[in-house]
């Protein structure tokens, strides 16, 4: 197959191991042997990690749990901060962190289906008009997207 040259050189620079999802989400996280409990919205998820706007850059390395929502459960991950990068020409920044042990990983990932889900079927019950139940939505969404929701 022939690429061009700039599509060569994006593929040598991508090093992601993992595709990410977009999901906004809030979250909430703590740094290490901090006190405080922060809130933020995370931008996309994947199976090594995640991404979330943050007002001040976090130091490369720095370890953190994050507490996803998802209906009346947090799921907790312990995750070590990968890179954090000015976002968008605005006084934020980008974070990324990447996630320390595989059932954190795991449960990430399980979050994030549950939350595809959901909004599986808010858009379905639009279309339809009328609502469809939870289990009906989980049941529609394995059926046509679960092979193609993999790391």
């Amino acid at each position: 197959m022939w690429y061009s040259t700039p599509m060569l050189n994006l593929f040598r620079r991508e090093k992601r191991r993992f595709f990410r999802h977009p999901v906004n989400v809030p979250i909430q996280l703590k740094l290490e042997k901090a006190k405080d409990v922060y809130i933020s919205e995370s931008k996309d998820i994947s199976l090594g990690g995640l991404s979330f706007v943050w007002p001040s850059r976090l130091s490369k390395g720095s370890l953190l749990t994050l507490s996803i929502p998802v209906k009346e459960k947090l799921f907790d991950v312990r995750a070590r901060v990968a890179y954090c990068k000015g976002y968008k020409k605005s006084t934020q920044f980008r974070t990324g962190v990447a996630f320390i042990n595989s059932p954190d990983a795991f449960k990430a990932k399980l979050a994030e289906e549950v939350l595809q889900i959901i909004e599986y079927q808010k858009t379905i019950s639009r279309e339809l008009g009328y609502e469809l139940s939870e289990e009906e939505a989980a049941r529609k969404w394995i059926s046509r997207y679960a092979d193609k929701f993999t790391a």
